[in-house]
């Protein structure tokens, strides 16, 4: 079964993450968080809205409005926004206004490249040390993931998608992979929210059955192709929709350009 809908609206960025206001408890009763507690947190939920593409590219980031749905003042909002900005998460415009950063095809050829390497890897080394419970945990996931597909939640088919893929990488125990997996997904999650929008492009999550199956049967290479041909057939239809690429739109009129 496709999935096709329509913009997901950032006001929801919240889900599933709590507010950055929560308060800390302390022997004396609530107080309020730490600057740097404050700022991890607000990090921590505006990376997680990137990577599961809650947020696209060429989409204006609003320091006010960000910091009002985060539930914090502007201070640690523009810090994180700073870090995302050197790291070309994001994008700092002329105006001295912050896009998330638009995707090019020859930058989404080469992200799509290393990634195949590194979370084939991952895939590969995590099949390596598979448990009963690491199988039952990716069977939680895919079945949450497909109850989204059927009640067309793009934002719970984008959040299970990630938590699929990065309980897998976490099971590979590697030191090394998983947080540069991340600052991959940082920059191409943005980009797949492209992939559950248009009607020509069949997202059915099929691959993941190849994963699980891989997995039960202890085969790492079988892991590693199925991993493979998850991003390539996502990457395929993707390079085959020229507007997604065009730098100069936004996000609503890239979508709307045909």
């Amino acid at each position: 079964m496709a999935l096709t809908l329509g913009h997901t609206e950032f006001s929801s960025i919240q889900r599933g993450t709590g507010s950055a206001k929560s308060e800390v408890r302390s022997a004396n009763g609530p107080s309020k968080p730490r600057r740097g507690e404050l700022q991890d947190r607000v990090a921590q939920q505006l990376r997680r809205s990137l990577m599961v593409g809650q947020i696209v590219p060429g989409q204006p980031l609003s320091l006010r409005q960000l910091a009002q749905q985060l539930g914090t003042s502007p201070m640690p909002v523009r810090e994180v926004i700073s870090q995302l900005t050197a790291a070309g998460v994001l994008e700092a415009l002329p105006n001295r206004s912050v896009i998330v950063a638009r995707m090019t095809r020859s930058r989404f050829i080469e992200l799509t490249r290393v990634r195949t390497a590194l979370e084939g890897m991952a895939a590969e080394m995590a099949c390596e040390r598979v448990t009963p419970k690491l199988i039952t945990q990716i069977e939680k996931l895919d079945a949450q993931l497909h109850k989204a597909i059927e009640s067309r939640d793009i934002l719970g088919c984008l959040s299970s998608n990630q938590a699929f893929h990065f309980a897998l990488y976490a099971a590979s125990q590697s030191e090394i992979l998983p947080g540069l997996i991340e600052a991959l997904w940082l920059r191409a999650g943005p980009f797949m929210y492209f992939s559950l929008t248009d009607p020509t492009m069949q997202w059915d999550a099929s691959a993941h059955a190849d994963i699980l199956d891989a997995l039960r049967a202890g085969k790492p290479a079988a892991t590693r192709r199925a991993i493979e041909r998850d991003i390539a057939t996502t990457a395929k239809s993707l390079l085959n929709k020229s507007s997604v690429f065009r730098g100069n739109l936004g996000p609503m009129a890239a979508l709307h350009a045909e």
